[in-house]
């Protein structure tokens, strides 16, 4: 039974040592600093999700960090399908006077802030079609138009390929409030052209949290506030906190509690969106879990699922490099990291990820020293949130990036029951080609090609948005009948009766649209993405190959297909069509088309490679250049030499019919 985080009770252990909130007071100290609460016997649940000696060596980490005196004192929250471990160690503040490091203390989480607050924030107002996605910035802040500012994007501000410059510099441009700070924005010029390369930006994030002011009329606080903070019940999670919370707050290098560390975000004004914004571990678990939740916790749904889809798979363009880092490759999802070089050995990776974390996850840190990663394959994430600053420490920020590594490591070693050596293999070799594009549509590379392959077939909703700029479209795919019974679906079912020019038109729109180069699967693409790539020559007409290779079919070497092989011609479309032809006793489920990616994917990572609608390939089916190919079968097939993975069928290229789809790829640029 799956299990939904925001509908069941978070088992938590709370081991804070403090005397505001009725916690044991009993400290285990060193060098006269408390370092950690006695642990009591740990509950049941905890003991079935992580392994106690991991747990264990996490605690030592920390306050080993301590006693070094890399950090004063951290909050820790580790949390795995809804089993948490969360505590705290050694001290919030030492001067004027000592204070023990709390879980309800609320920390300044630096450039965290970047993804809990402005690409959030940025993401709903595209969901709620307040932006666009790939629409430039200027759209919405005019000001910010020229001296080459006018080509970035939304996209590339997410994805840090603005070319705006690391940070401003209040030296040589003086600024002393938001509107200053904003104007300062308009006079910052890119340094390199927008989407040629990576360099983390908080210049652009700063500039994204403009634009949502301007789409939604609301200061950036207020609105992060009213529609995510709130909603979450994030009551600690604030720009520029005051009053009662003051005493709880972690200091920094700043001149006072409650005020920023960053020097920028302290000048404009404490609400800024590159850094600025405080929490604590306990509100940061909150939007982990919502965000792992697809968008919900707790009934309350802030996003939809197609949304935190978009926002965290990987969205960077195959071929983006840091010229920063080595010119290595870089892969980043909307605001979030996924796996990024930095500038300094051994930075060559994202240090957060840890050593066992699978590529697909997501996360951040900040300057401060803080850090959250999340697992979706696991259905796990680690919360670290500290205070480095204290006494004669330095700069201690490199060391504790690198600890970042090692608690994230120690975290996933802990979980219990889930494999993630195994993960970590599947994970495709070439995973900068990996993303999601702005229609939802998610693209794998295909092993051996220069290509990624949508792993699901094109569906209504991604046609929809095609027709909505090309009205002149053909509207058959609208709605198609099948005797009296219509085959009309929703959004996310595979759109049919769509012709081979109409797939290409389709292709061509996307294109133009992201500025990459869409097309349809060639007839060998398609065979490799199948698994008989290596079975077939290269360089033969398709109709010379079609049906060649015997039992061969996209779920194996058996006849008839295991039950829920995928979407053809079964006992429900009988029920609902006496007259037609089907696989005797097979079902599946689905009378006529299902939902994209309904039944298991191949090991290739791809969905209905065999069933649901047959699909157009680029080739001719011969030298007679009349047809185009066709593959894959259909939820109207039931003859075992049509199922088959060789069997190619050839049409015009203008037929439309109630069993005809198509999916796309997109070309990897040469490096």
């Amino acid at each position: 039974m799956k299990k939904h985080l925001g509908l069941i009770a978070c088992i938590t252990l709370s081991l804070t040592a403090s005397a505001e909130d009725g916690q044991p007071k009993t400290m285990l100290t060193q060098r006269g600093r408390p370092l950690a609460s006695e642990a009591p016997a740990r509950p049941p649940a905890l003991a079935q999700a992580f392994r106690a000696d991991k747990l264990t060596e996490l605690d030592t980490t920390l306050t080993q960090a301590i006693t070094d005196g890399m950090i004063i004192g951290a909050a820790l929250w580790v949390e795995h399908d809804g089993v948490a471990y969360h505590k705290a160690f050694g001290h919030r503040a030492l001067q004027p006077q000592a204070e023990p490091m709390t879980e309800d203390t609320i920390f300044d989480v630096a450039s965290i802030t970047k993804v809990l607050a402005t690409a959030s924030s940025a993401m709903l107002c595209i969901e709620r079609g307040l932006m666009e996605l790939d629409a430039p910035a200027s759209k919405y802040f005019p000001e910010f138009a020229g001296e080459g500012r006018e080509k970035i994007t939304v996209r590339h501000l997410l994805l840090h390929t603005s070319g705006m410059p690391v940070n401003l510099d209040p030296r040589t441009q003086p600024f002393s409030n938001h509107a200053e700070a904003t104007a300062r924005l308009c006079q910052t010029r890119p340094v390199f052209e927008p989407g040629s390369a990576f360099s983390y930006s908080s210049v652009g994030s700063m500039v994204l949290g403009v634009v949502v002011e301007r789409v939604t009329g609301r200061r950036l606080d207020e609105f992060c506030t009213s529609e995510l903070f709130k909603p979450l019940r994030m009551n600690d999670t604030l720009f520029r906190p005051d009053g009662g919370r003051l005493r709880r707050v972690s200091p920094s290098s700043a001149p006072g509690r409650g005020l920023t560390d960053d020097t920028v975000g302290r000048l404009a004004g404490g609400i800024e969106g590159h850094a600025s914004l405080f929490t604590t571990t306990a509100d940061m678990a909150r939007f982990a879990r919502m965000m792992l939740n697809l968008g919900e916790l707790d009934g309350v749904r802030v996003f939809k699922p197609e949304t935190i889809r978009l926002m965290t798979c990987v969205q960077s363009p195959p071929d983006l490099r840091s010229p920063d880092a080595k010119n290595l490759s870089v892969q980043r999802a909307l605001g979030w990291d996924i796996n990024t070089p930095y500038r300094s050995p051994p930075h060559d990776y994202t240090l957060a990820r840890g050593a066992w974390f699978p590529i697909g996850g997501y996360g951040h840190t900040g300057w401060t020293g803080q850090m959250l990663w999340l697992d979706p394959a696991s259905r796990t994430f680690v919360i670290f949130l500290c205070n480095r600053y204290g006494g004669a420490m330095g700069d201690t920020r490199p060391a504790v990036y690198k600890m970042h590594h090692r608690i994230s490591t120690l975290a996933a070693e802990a979980v219990k029951g889930f494999d993630f050596k195994k993960a970590s293999s599947q994970t495709p070799a070439n995973t900068s080609a990996t993303f999601v594009n702005s229609l939802g549509m998610k693209f794998v590379p295909l092993a051996g090609t220069r290509i990624s392959m949508c792993i699901h077939e094109t569906r209504r909703s991604d046609y929809a948005a095609y027709v909505s700029a090309h009205p002149e479209a053909d509207a058959s795919w609208k709605d198609t009948k099948l005797d009296s019974l219509s085959a009309r679906a929703e959004d996310n079912h595979p759109v049919a009766n769509v012709s081979w020019d109409d797939a290409k038109a389709f292709c061509a729109w996307l294109s133009q649209k992201e500025g990459r180069v869409y097309r349809l699967p060639t007839d060998r693409e398609w065979s490799i993405a199948v698994g008989i790539g290596d079975q077939e020559p290269a360089d033969t007409p398709p109709e010379k190959l079609s049906g060649k290779l015997r039992d061969l079919y996209p779920w194996g070497d058996v006849w008839p297909p295991p039950k829920g092989s995928g979407n053809y011609a079964d006992t429900d479309c009988k029920t609902q069509i006496p007259a037609e032809k089907i696989i005797e006793g097979y079902t599946d489920g689905f009378a006529i088309t299902s939902p994209v990616m309904s039944f298991p994917p191949n090991a290739a990572g791809i969905f209905d490679l065999g069933g649901s609608l047959w699909e157009w390939c680029e080739d001719f089916y011969n030298q007679s250049h009349k047809d185009h190919v066709l593959r894959g079968a259909s939820w109207g097939s039931s003859a075992p030499a049509a199922l088959l993975s060789s069997f190619r069928g050839n049409q015009p290229s203008t037929r439309r019919w109630r069993c005809d789809g198509f999916r796309c790829v997109v070309e990897i640029p040469q490096q």
